[in-house]
């Protein structure tokens, strides 16, 4: 399955400015449940957690579920605290995890 993400924000921030965070995923969402063709079915598989962490906090977390559509998209808000990577880390059905990093600076 491929994968991708455009992580939108700005590069720097005043010290307790609200900087806002917009995510687009790229991913299928394949709900799973039709035939593969060879008497069985195809598993789920989407994405069903997306977490962003800064500055070793928890910042963020959307559970997503079957009614979540492909390519999905996400926009959130934080207050820049110290310059440091904003952790973007996404779950999908199986056990796998896709890590992506912005940077926020600061001044």
């Amino acid at each position: 399955m491929s994968f991708n993400a455009r992580i939108t924000m700005p590069t720097e921030a005043k010290a307790g400015e609200i900087v806002e965070i917009k995510v687009l995923t790229r991913h299928a969402m394949d709900r799973g449940g039709q035939s593969d063709g060879k008497g069985g079915t195809v598993p789920r598989k989407i994405l069903n957690r997306l977490t962003a962490t800064y500055a070793g906090e928890p910042i963020f977390r959307f559970d997503m579920h079957t009614g979540v559509s492909a390519n999905p998209f996400v926009s959130f808000t934080t207050r820049a605290v110290a310059t440091g990577d904003i952790i973007f880390e996404w779950r999908e059905d199986g056990g796998a995890t896709y890590t992506r990093t912005a940077r926020l600076t600061v001044t």
